[in-house]
């Protein structure tokens, strides 16, 4: 595509975001102010249309961008949108620097990217197995029972009642061998080692230590948490269109199925620190077709973003994402160190 279609394009796409409406020749010559004749746009925004770009709406003379146009703007903006250093220390006045429980931390990151754009911000929390192993706490509650903790590197504390008769000097013997192997290992990792067949020359100790790390890793089906704010502000976008009643429903259902939205948003992550942005009919899903979903990996498996019409301010809805993700990221880390037991700490 040669300059002057780009220009014409990204004027286009940004006037239809900004007000909503199909976009005319004399339009672009009116607010824009481009040195070029109306016939002159007229032509190249035939053979936009041509090439798919831009579809001709039947409500006026104007035309709208396709999926096409959205995506040629969004991919332009992905390189070159930044926030300016308003939005930035507003930010960083907001998360500040006091350590929040995740769970606070997710919702507060939801509410942030909401705000800041208008649309519904989400934050997938890592998976369990995408961790690493910290320690391990095994504390014998009966004849039958014991407690199992396992602490992250994240802070991410999971617990559950294992069936044991070992007695306490036993499971605190298996903590300190767990605590001294398997620290710093990936949980996802230890489990799928743990469910191998232990050769016979392993001693007592390790072959319990085992036996209690399979029952302990077993795979669950819990979903993992997905945080979202900012559903008024999607709503009040959905009841100005056609079929409003229908396209709510569509649009609940979507978000109380928190496993498949899950799902459509882990399979847009496209590497730690990378940005994506899937634009209406390109998800080939009936539920997402008039929407846009912006989504960025944080690392730890986990990934934040936002769901928007396709006619959201993608320069800013990009930048701000970006610039969440990274700061997500960065507490994290933080996080991460504070949570790092001293050695002689670790049973």
């Amino acid at each position: 595509m040669d300059q002057r279609k780009r220009l014409i394009l990204k004027e286009i796409v940004d006037h239809y975001i900004k007000a909503g409406e199909a976009v005319s020749s004399q339009t672009l010559l009116e607010k824009y102010k481009l040195s070029l004749s109306s016939a002159t746009i007229r032509n190249e925004m035939k053979d936009l249309e041509r090439l798919g770009y831009l579809k001709k709406s039947w409500r006026s003379s104007g035309r709208t961008p396709t999926a096409k146009g959205l995506r040629f703007f969004v991919d332009w903006l992905l390189e070159l949108s930044e926030l300016s250093h308003r939005p930035q220390h507003a930010l960083l006045e907001a998360y500040g620097f006091q350590r929040l429980r995740l769970d606070e931390l997710f919702q507060q990151t939801a509410f942030l990217l909401a705000s800041l754009t208008g649309h519904l911000g989400f934050v997938l929390a890592p998976g369990l197995e995408q961790t690493e192993l910290e320690a391990v706490s095994l504390t014998k509650l009966d004849d039958h029972n014991a407690l199992a903790i396992i602490i992250t590197n994240l802070g991410i504390v999971e617990s559950k009642i294992i069936d044991t008769s070992l007695l306490s000097e036993s499971l605190a013997k298996i903590a300190r061998l767990l605590n001294r192997q398997l620290r710093g290992r990936r949980l996802g990792d230890l489990r799928r080692e743990s469910e191998r067949e232990l050769e016979g020359w392993c001693d007592p100790i390790t072959q319990d230590a085992f036996a209690l790390l399979k029952g302990l890793l077993r795979p669950q089906s819990p979903q993992r948490q997905l945080y979202t704010e900012g559903l008024p502000h999607l709503l009040r976008t959905v009841l100005t269109w056609d079929s409003a009643l229908d396209e709510v429903r569509r649009l609940m259902s979507l978000l109380d199925d928190e496993a498949h939205l899950a799902e459509i948003i882990r399979e847009r992550r496209a590497g730690v620190g990378v940005i994506s942005a899937l634009i209406g009919e390109e998800s080939g899903l009936r539920e997402l077709e008039r929407y846009s979903l912006i989504c960025l990996d944080y690392g730890y498996g986990g990934a934040l973003g936002l769901l928007g019409p396709t006619r959201m301010d993608y320069s800013r809805s990009i930048s701000t994402t970006q610039y969440i993700g990274n700061r997500l990221r960065a507490i994290l880390s933080i996080s991460q160190q504070q949570t790092r037991m001293p050695a002689e700490e670790v049973q």
